[in-house]
């Protein structure tokens, strides 16, 4: 694959869990083999047609609640579809992550939660070194595809040069 999936590994029902955080997904998705392993009940009388993954209809196991720890001690209680797949143990649809305000932040390879507090997701490392810092341009520069443009540095902090003298 040319691309990177947003994987996450968290805790359902205090279980590791594989993740796959997934913004064109409107529902969550708990596998079926991995809710039978937290022993969750699976409401089966309630099932939801889904497109969009493989080639035709995919049709969910059924309906259960599970207790989610995103970070630390938050944790939340959810109402996710249960069905069958492969390579995650869920898929967390747009129905947790607006509401849980989960915000992908691809470029930083990091998914942030509601107070902008980051986490790692799976398989990525930072795109930026931690020595990388913003440039803030006095007026505004186009530059166009094959340009080069230069733009002076003003450090931080001035160096300081340290002299000693010593007595002959």
């Amino acid at each position: 694959k040319w691309f990177k999936q947003a994987k996450t590994e968290r805790k359902i029902n205090n279980v590791k869990a594989n993740l796959l955080l997934d913004s064109g997904a409107e529902v969550a998705i708990l596998d079926v083999a991995f809710a039978r392993k937290v022993e969750y009940h699976v409401d089966e009388s309630q099932q939801q047609e889904c497109v969009g993954i493989g080639e035709g209809v995919y049709v969910t196991k059924g309906r259960t609640k599970i207790k989610f720890t995103l970070a630390g001690s938050l944790v939340y209680f959810f109402d996710v579809w249960v069905g069958e797949m492969t390579g995650q143990d869920a898929i967390l649809g747009m129905d947790f992550m607006v509401p849980a305000g989960i915000r992908l932040d691809l470029a930083d390879r990091t998914f942030c939660l509601p107070d902008e507090i980051p986490i790692q997701l799976s398989g990525r490392r930072p795109l930026y070194g931690e020595h990388v810092s913003a440039v803030r341009l006095e007026e505004l520069e186009v530059i166009e595809a094959g340009q080069k443009i230069e733009i002076p540095l003003r450090s931080k902090s001035s160096e300081k040069l340290w002299l000693t003298r010593r007595e002959h």
